[in-house]
């Protein structure tokens, strides 16, 4: 693996936590934990993201697995899969033994809904692919996504909102801006 790409890895592996900012603001933002595994035994570049609220930490709202990939311009593309039966993985996050048991198989890759991901000077900038359209089934009807994050040192910030497919009216997201989280917790991944 690329130490740029490593370093990247690196940075983003760990437990992410957006308190300071619900208790500042509880009104606008939930309580959020993101928490972002390296799966060591597939592929390298290979991480379980678990999103859910902390009021029930283990059962997340969002599950995916990304698999990173150094291109040749220099950027990250991060290739985004769904679990084909998510409630099996729902603990990974928590359960080395059960994370040992993701294999290939239980992956479906999530077409149009890739990042592309920039170094520079303040940090890593990711966004959706240029021209994707990413479809997300939310409060009974189908939204197009759009997504960004910024990661600088322990600092997450994050920026998703689906928007009608017909109307491009926002239908969901935040409302007053960035969701901005701080890492409490590491982890370093051991891919060979």
């Amino acid at each position: 693996m690329q130490p740029s790409l490593k370093r990247f890895l690196n940075q983003l592996c760990g437990e992410f936590s957006n308190q300071q900012q619900a208790l500042d603001n509880p009104p606008f933002f939930a309580h959020i934990y993101i928490r972002y595994c390296p799966i060591e035994h597939l592929q390298p570049g290979t991480i379980l993201i678990n999103q859910s609220y902390a009021i029930d930490p283990t059962t997340p709202y969002r599950l995916r697995v990304i698999k990173a990939e150094k291109l040749e311009s220099g950027i990250i593309k991060l290739w985004n899969h769904k679990f084909r039966e998510p409630n099996r993985f729902a603990s990974a996050t928590f359960d080395r033994l059960q994370r040992q048991e993701i294999s290939e198989s239980d992956l479906t890759c999530l077409d149009q809904c890739h990042y592309q991901v920039t170094e520079s000077d303040d940090g890593y900038h990711g966004k959706l692919e240029e021209g994707s359209r990413c479809i997300v089934h939310r409060d009974g009807r189908d939204t197009i996504l759009v997504s960004t994050f910024h990661l600088q040192g322990d600092a997450l910030s994050t920026l998703d909102r689906g928007y009608d497919l017909e109307t491009s009216e926002r239908r969901w997201g935040a409302i007053a801006g960035e969701y901005c989280f701080k890492k409490s917790i590491s982890w370093i991944a051991d891919w060979n």
